[in-house]
């Protein structure tokens, strides 16, 4: 049987008050907090296993660095899949980041709209930015591409760019392609990949505020190769890309108080064998794609000095 998907999980109700869905509220948030994580499906499902213990470190670094949780709708789509309902533990985690104080934002992919008009009064410009992302994030096999083949409308004003003016092209664009999701496309991480290089372009918008949390290699890539096909003369704020592995690095870097055990079982969470991460040690000369060992082996590079840097 095919997977089904629905916008709204049937026991929404027992996450509705620990998430933000008022756009209003959003955008206060999203301009005040330090950082912004969107959270793709896979990263979300792993750390919701996460051991309270290792949970806390994440939640705990989240609250100290003012950091800003977003889900998106598409993603939250993807965590209630077929059974159209979020599990126990995709609850505890949502409820847990928000008793800690760590705001998590239910997020439209449309709300970019709302986002963006804060700053820019003209929806010819606005509409320009969306043109421009999903010409750089679609590819040729993809829900994307197939729901704009068959909307002619759609195509005209989001890849031609004409009717510039209207203010709920995001809307129906979002809410079409969403309605066309499939099973085991990459639609979720695509249309974060949209929201943060549009919102990359917000005046004021430092390096580094806007952070993806994906162990995904496939999405990371679609990520990567918009940011590369940009001109850099042209190119918003840097986006940072974060897998588990490349943020346990980054979390002991800063120096986040954990143990060698709980950095294992935050590396290995959801993995067999060997992990295989991208980066470089002190006798490369270039990143390795391919650099394979157990979690404690990489952990113990992660506490080297200059042992590796984890690239992805």
């Amino acid at each position: 049987m095919a997977t089904t998907y629905t916008e709204s999980p049937s026991n929404f109700c027992e996450i509705e008050s620990f998430v933000e869905t008022e756009i209003s509220e959003i955008k206060s948030i999203f301009f005040s907090t330090e950082k912004v994580f969107f959270y793709d499906a896979c990263s979300f499902q792993r750390h919701s296993n996460l051991a309270d213990k290792e949970k806390d470190i994440l939640i705990n670094y989240y609250c100290e660095r003012g950091i800003a949780v977003f889900i998106t709708r598409c993603i939250l789509m993807e965590l209630a899949s077929n059974q159209h309902k979020l599990i126990e533990k995709y609850i505890a985690f949502i409820k847990s980041m928000n008793d800690a104080g760590v705001p998590v934002i239910l997020y439209n992919e449309e709300f970019t709209y709302d986002i963006l008009s804060e700053c820019f009064s003209s929806n010819d410009k606005i509409n320009e930015y969306l043109t421009w992302a999903v010409r750089m994030v679609k590819s040729p096999v993809s829900t994307i591409e197939e729901t704009l083949k068959s909307d002619a409308k759609l195509y005209s004003e989001v890849i031609e760019g004409k009717t510039v003016k209207s203010s709920d092209l995001y809307k129906r664009f979002f809410t079409t392609v969403r309605g066309n999701k499939e099973h085991h496309d990459n639609l979720g991480e695509e249309l974060i990949s949209i929201c943060v290089h549009i919102l990359s372009y917000l005046p004021g918008v430092s390096d580094g505020k806007l952070c993806v949390l994906t162990d995904d290699k496939g999405a990371v890539g679609k990520i990567d190769s918009v940011m590369r096909r940009t001109n850099p003369q042209n190119r918003g704020s840097k986006i940072i890309l974060f897998s588990t592995p490349k943020f346990v690095q980054h979390m002991f870097q800063e120096h986040v108080e954990m143990s060698e055990e709980a950095m294992i079982n935050l590396i290995s969470q959801g993995r067999t064998g060997n992990i295989t991460v991208m980066g470089i040690t002190a006798f490369d000369l270039k990143v390795d794609e391919k650099i394979s060992m157990t979690s404690r082996e990489l952990v113990q590079k992660i506490m080297e000095p200059n042992g590796i840097k984890i690239v992805f």
